[in-house]
């Protein structure tokens, strides 16, 4: 029965609203990676309206194919594949969707089953190993065997809601076959957790993880479903921690290392496997079981140390642990009414220290204290010195925690004319016959003045463009692209780049922190216009009076 009020016009336009076709849409990836020189089989969650749909990814040695069901791929990793993360995305005749994360491992991989809840029903995995799992339903549990010989030391690191956006603040505990929990953790890097147990015997030893909604309800129990996936590195062998120092400069590694697990000779070995516009490097080893990010620097790095009085020269890269309440301290010559740039990375290097930063002028009175505007993020500020002199600049970690993972890469610079560009989005899709909008923020830094001048790769030379400003330099730019004029819709990558002035030009990217996971395009979509009805020739009948 019709509800009262609802017109036979209105109930057919809200069945077309319902049943039209939307961009494909991914929520979730699982397995969520795979190893180099193989095939495997990935469940994709999300909405498909048309089926089979394109797949493309950012990593050119990785080739997905849409099987027949609706959600399957198959995915095929070279055995060249660059390791580390890249972007998988969905595309059909409605437009382009979101990108969602896949990592290439070097380790060998499996998947969990279940039942694997209790200790006695554990999966034996022998490392090193990747394991894929996922916790299902609300009060999951994913047990795990490894036998380990007395004084090998295990590390278990879990990637989910850092990387892999999974919904989920899990908790990592190495138990006893007993059952005793013997360690546990449960936010090594942001939200995941990671554990290195030393082996006092030999045995059977039990690596079990539940976890709680990352975003808190109301409930107090374990948390699952389907978005709950996750990849838990299991080895006895060579895993590192972070690098050191935390930046390289461009084109050498003398003087690099690591610190971690067995890693060797990391300056002999290390490869760079990607890299983003911002001088962020992933880098790693053939025979690592994971890979660390680290900084491009302008300059020859340097390690803070006791007794590092002499001023340094500009630009500088320094990498500081944390000391607890003891600061470490940088002297610097400033000139009088020149800007400077001051960075601070920890949480975009996978590390976690929040950095307290003083600034403290030539007579001792102190300027500024510094701080991240919240948790998980870095620090990026510039000031202006009014007097020359030796300034100092204290670091210290503001919460006085020492740990391992508890350091941060400082670097300073005179600041100079530079600018940046950002993307308003990874894919727009027009309405039928109009043009679509690509939004592009350009940040000017240095005293930079002028417009700038863009240009677009990827776009059919007949489909114009333009751009269109605002009076407000901080809004971004709009460039208008199409529409399409002709039958045939467009849909495919753009790329934006951009100059200003006399400073070489710039691709616009969506400024992800991570290396690997930056969109460097916008996949656009362009329909062509609607068919407009055309007047018909028989005439209409008129009814007798």
């Amino acid at each position: 029965m019709m509800r009262p009020g609802i017109s036979i016009a209105l109930l057919a336009l809200i069945l077309a609203t319902n049943n039209a076709s939307a961009a494909p849409s991914i929520d979730w990836l699982y397995p969520a990676g795979a190893k180099r020189g193989t095939t495997v089989e990935v469940t994709a969650g999300g909405k498909f309206d048309q089926w089979p749909a394109k797949w493309v990814c950012s990593n050119p040695a990785v080739a997905i194919k849409a099987l027949p069901t609706k959600g399957l791929l198959a995915v095929t990793v070279a055995p060249e594949a660059l390791p580390g993360p890249c972007l998988i995305r969905a595309i059909d005749e409605t437009g382009a969707g979101n990108a969602k994360p896949f990592i290439i491992g070097m380790l060998p991989e499996l998947k969990s089953r279940e039942p694997d809840d209790e200790l006695a029903s554990a999966l034996l995995v022998p490392v090193p190993a990747v394991v894929h799992g996922r916790l299902e339903k609300s009060g999951d549990v994913d047990c795990f065997a490894i036998e380990l010989k007395k004084g090998q030391t295990l590390v278990a690191s879990l990637m989910a809601n850092h990387l892999l956006a999974s919904p989920m603040d899990a908790v990592l505990q190495v138990v006893s076959p007993q059952g005793s929990v013997l360690t546990q953790n449960n936010d090594a890097s942001n939200l995941d957790p990671a554990i290195a147990f030393l082996a006092l015997e030999n045995g059977t030893h039990i690596v079990r993880l539940f976890a709680f909604p990352s975003m808190p309800d109301s409930s107090i129990r374990f948390a699952g479903g389907d978005a709950y996936v996750y990849r838990l590195t299991l080895t006895t062998g060579p895993f590192a921690r972070h690098a050191w120092p935390l930046s390289v400069k461009a084109d050498k590694k003398e003087g690099l290392s690591a610190l971690g697990w067995s890693l060797g000779d990391f300056a002999s070995s290390a490869k760079k496997l990607a890299s983003n516009p911002s001088g962020q490097v992933l880098a790693g080893s053939d025979n690592w079981a994971n890979f660390v990010p680290l900084m491009l620097a302008d300059s020859e790095p340097v390690l803070w140390r006791q007794g590092l009085d002499k001023p340094l020269d500009l630009p500088v890269s320094l990498s500081v642990k944390a000391l607890g309440k003891e600061a470490a301290i940088l002297k610097v010559k400033f000139a009088k009414d020149t800007e400077y740039q001051l960075a601070v990375w920890s949480s975009g290097l996978e590390l976690n220290m929040f950095p307290s930063v003083r600034l403290i002028d030539p007579a001792g009175k102190l300027l500024q204290t510094l701080e991240p505007k919240e948790l998980h993020t870095d620090l990026d500020t510039t000031f202006k010195a009014v007097t020359e002199g030796e300034y100092r600049i204290e670091i210290r970690e503001a919460h006085s925690i020492i740990s391992d993972r508890h350091a941060c890469l400082v670097h300073l610079s005179k600041l100079t004319p530079d600018f940046t560009l950002k993307l308003g989005g990874e894919a727009v899709v027009a309405e039928a016959g109009k043009a679509a909008t690509v939004q592009v923020t350009v940040g000017r830094m240095g005293g930079l003045t002028g417009q700038p001048v863009f240009r677009l790769e990827g776009l059919p030379a007949q489909i114009p463009w333009s751009t269109e400003t605002d009076k407000d330099p901080a809004k971004p730019f709009k460039i208008n692209i199409g529409p399409v004029k002709d039958a045939k819709a467009f849909t495919g990558p753009v790329k934006v780049f951009a100059k200003v002035g006399n400073l070489p030009e710039k691709q616009a990217w969506t400024g992800s922190s991570y290396p690997g996971l930056q969109v460097m395009e916008t996949w656009l979509h362009l329909p062509p216009p609607k068919p407009v009805d055309k007047p018909s020739d028989t005439p209409k009948k008129v009814p007798p009076k």
